[in-house]
């Protein structure tokens, strides 16, 4: 790296309607210019509710326009590069295959989390302008998902990541063009589903936002045609979503002035807005120009300029080494990561995690029952304990935290932020990965009780009533299942699904 000149550092987001990419010089000090700026619609996300999958076109149009960007960070030389992907590589079947061909381009995606996606998003918000003293809230509005973060006083009082986005949404709400009365009927009752939903992931006690700070082209364009600026009130949101809805697709590029690749889905995005400012207490919004990839250069730059996340191999060696320390029985606990690794990729599109939280659920797996070591009566408890206090190199305090928990809570009772201090000091988004986490971990360490490995392969399921797990094995597993359907509840729990296991 030339230390003689600012350092070069290029964040590209590969959303599930848009890939941004923006190149930045940083100094010392950081401070920051804006070198390029790209962007391409190609609309990952269409059609995947569907088929399960990134269409042949917009899988080509991806790459190409990741085949420009590497070309455009070439030219500039850029020290760090980071790109991440966000609802459609979650989910899609064919995801990894275009992150592959992504990586021969020289474009190495790291797939995130809903959770640390909203984390990033309020990292770029909050250094874009001062937070006010009164509660607000963030809304960044996807193609694949939404999320929300609850800010009082400048500090986060919680986050939630909804697997609903602008492309989502129209794919599930199949409108008519124009749409109908029923169309709306249908997609508010959808929406009130999804609401109803979310409020059991949050804390009993939210503050109401006086002000909700919108990021995302969804409510850039919403601003646009609702007050001409960039912010607007429920009423004016009101009356331009009646405008999109009376519509057809052609006319409202022509008559409103509709972006042509938002013309055939805003009245959708219009009336998700709407519900989302109705659910927060009807408060104005106001539309911000920055998201997840001024968010990544922050990260990049509190971090020196590394790229996330680091050191993958030192990362894995420093849990390893503690792991033949103090793990009285290593069969157990890779058979439990490898089956915790099965049930994390079956379970990916409806928990919206991302690749961070797939490594960090490997190394809890691998460390879940070092708190024998010490004693057996609460042993997820010492293991908490000794992660905490282990030197664990190439891992950041704040991952260190997350892990302990994630240990302490792969049995007994379930995480709970008004029972559980340490649970309740990780940060709001760190919190739901935790319950994600520690529930598929559960669910794991159940299918090996005896410890005799009988479960060969865990795959699973979901519908709108159930979770139905299905496990491949050698010999009886009775009471491996028995233990699933006692330990896997915190998974139904937060699907709010039932669960149910067969032997395939």
């Amino acid at each position: 790296m030339n230390h003689n000149r600012p350092m070069r550092i290029a964040a590209i987001d590969v959303g599930s309607n848009s890939i941004h990419m923006v190149v930045v010089e940083a100094d010392a000090m950081g401070g920051q210019r804006v070198l390029a700026r790209e962007k391409a619609m190609v609309r990952l996300a269409r059609g995947e509710a569907t088929s399960g999958e990134i269409g042949p076109e917009a899988f080509r149009a991806g790459l190409d326009a990741l085949g420009q960007m590497a070309a455009t960070i070439r030219d500039f030389g850029c020290d760090t590069l980071m790109a991440c992907g966000t609802a459609a590589l979650r989910d899609a079947r064919n995801a990894q295959a275009f992150v592959l061909e992504a990586e021969t381009l020289g474009i190495p995606i790291q797939v995130i989390s809903g959770e640390e996606e909203a984390r990033l998003i309020h990292q770029a918000v909050s250094h874009a302008i001062p937070f006010p003293p009164e509660p607000v809230a963030l809304i960044d509005v996807g193609g694949g998902s939404t999320e929300l973060t609850w800010v009082r006083g400048g500090r986060v009082a919680a986050s939630i990541s909804l697997p609903w986005g602008l492309q989502r949404l129209a794919d599930a709400a199949q409108t008519a063009d124009p749409p109908s009365a029923s169309d709306l009927k249908r997609l508010r009752k959808m929406i009130r589903r999804i609401l109803k939903k979310a409020r059991k992931d949050l804390p009993s006690e939210l503050p109401e936002p006086t002000l909700i700070l919108g990021t995302s082209g969804t409510l850039e364009d919403l601003a646009r045609g609702a007050s001409g600026g960039q912010a607007f009130s429920v009423a004016q949101l009101r009356e331009f979503a009646l405008k999109l809805w009376r519509a057809d697709a052609k006319q409202r590029m022509d008559r409103l002035g509709v972006d042509p690749k938002r013309a055939e889905v805003l009245h959708v995005g219009a009336i998700w807005a709407l519900s989302l400012m109705e659910w927060l207490g009807t408060p104005p919004l106001r539309h911000l120009p920055v998201g997840l990839r001024e968010g990544m250069i922050w990260e990049a730059l509190k971090h020196g300029g590394a790229a996330i996340p680091p050191l993958a191999e030192r990362r894995r060696a420093s849990i390893e080494q503690l792991a033949l320390r103090l793990d009285p029985d290593p069969g157990h606990s890779r058979q439990v990561a490898r089956l915790a690794d099965e049930l994390f990729l079956a379970l990916q599109p409806h928990f919206e995690l991302g690749d961070t939280e797939r490594q960090w659920l490997a190394f809890a797996a691998r460390l879940h029952d070092i708190g024998f070591s010490i004693a057996e009566k609460g042993h997820h408890k010492h293991g908490e304990y000794l992660i905490r206090n282990a030197a664990l190199p190439g891992f950041w305090p704040e991952e260190v935290d997350l892990l302990a928990q994630v240990v302490r809570f792969h049995r007994g009772k379930p995480p709970h932020h008004a029972k559980h201090e340490a649970f309740r000091a990780l940060a709001p988004w760190h919190r739901q990965v935790v319950r994600k986490l520690a529930a598929i971990l559960r669910g794991a360490d159940a299918l090996d009780r005896r410890r005799r490995q009988a479960v060969l392969h865990v795959s699973a399921e979901v519908d709108d009533q159930r979770l139905r797990v299905v496990l491949a094995t050698a010999g009886d597993v009775g009471p491996e299942t028995e233990a699933f359907l006692e330990k896997g509840s915190l998974l139904g729990t937060l699907l709010d699904r039932r669960v149910e296991v067969t032997v395939g």
